[in-house]
Formats: structure tokens, sequence, C-alpha cells
């Protein structure tokens, strides 16, 4: 069904949704094994998990015609900004995942606070835990800016909608 609904889309949608999904299907891949050491690692793990769907959506906007080609970098920015929202808010669901956690804090962050990511779950750590959630929200505020510019230039309502409520 999704390869038949797939070739049945112009072909500018098609390339969109190619170049994306084989970019991000390689890039998630590397993140299997590996861990999220630094505020790069970071960056460039939400960056395969969302800033390549912030830009391919830039693409399919733009390939219906409503909306002007957004610059990669906010396009990138919007889904930065939302995965590390989501990354921050699913930290307890996440920790206490069975059968083993996989966690995306980068340690470069949280290890300032504490020894092991876990310990934020205890009450005797909740003003570390605290100070490590500015430092986690700080980051991505970085994304901010860019993103508010990216909405306020959205033409089509309908498309604004489905990029602010998330954000």
């Amino acid at each position: 069904h999704v390869a038949t609904a797939f070739l049945e889309l112009k072909k500018g949608y098609q390339e969109a949704i190619e170049d994306i999904t084989k970019r991000m299907g390689a890039g998630m891949a590397k993140f299997i094994c590996k861990e999220v050491e630094t505020v790069d690692d970071y960056d460039e793990y939400c960056h395969y998990v969302a800033g390549l769907v912030g830009l391919g959506l830039s693409k399919l906007f733009h390939a219906s015609g409503t909306e002007i080609l957004f610059p990669d970098s906010m396009s990138n920015s919007m889904g930065l900004f939302l995965q590390k929202t989501n990354i921050i808010r699913d930290y307890l669901e996440d920790i206490n995942e069975i059968p083993k956690s996989r966690m995306f804090w980068p340690r470069e962050i949280w290890s300032k606070y504490v020894n092991k990511l876990e310990d934020f779950k205890y009450e005797d750590n909740s003003e570390k835990a605290v100070q490590c959630l500015n430092d986690m929200v700080t980051n991505a505020l970085i994304h901010i800016e860019d993103c508010l510019k990216y909405m306020s230039d959205l033409r089509d309502p309908a498309i604004f909608r489905f990029c602010a409520i998330p954000q």
C-alpha cells in the first residue's frame, strides 16, 4: 500500500521523500550502537531523526506550490527543536524502558550533575535534575529563533497549524 501510494505522487514529492528517507535511515543506523556522548552527537542524532524531517517537509511544502523553499538550516532547526523537546519530556519513560533504557541526553551535559543518568529519577537529586533540565532546555532554545522565523514566513494557514502545534 505504501509503495502504491508513493508511486501515485508527483515526481517532486517522490524525490523529496526518497532523498530524506535514505539519509535518515543511514543516520539512524549510525546511532543503533553509538551513545550520545557530546552535544555534537546530540545535534547529529536529532538531525537524523527530526532535522531531516524538517528538510523533507519544507521540500514537500515547496513542491506543493504553497510555500517558499526555506533554507536548510531553518528547516533543520524546526526538527531539532521538536526532537530535543521530546527527548527532554520523555526522560522518565525512556529511562524506565524495558528491557534496556535507550537515552539520548548527551553525557557532556548530564555528567556535570550526576554520575549516572538514571540518578535524576531519585528525589535526593531533584535540585541537580532541575539544573540539568535547565541546561537541556537552554540547548533546545538555540533553535527557537529559526523556528519562529520559519513559522512567521509560512503563508498557508493549514501548514502553519501543522508546524506550530507540535512546536
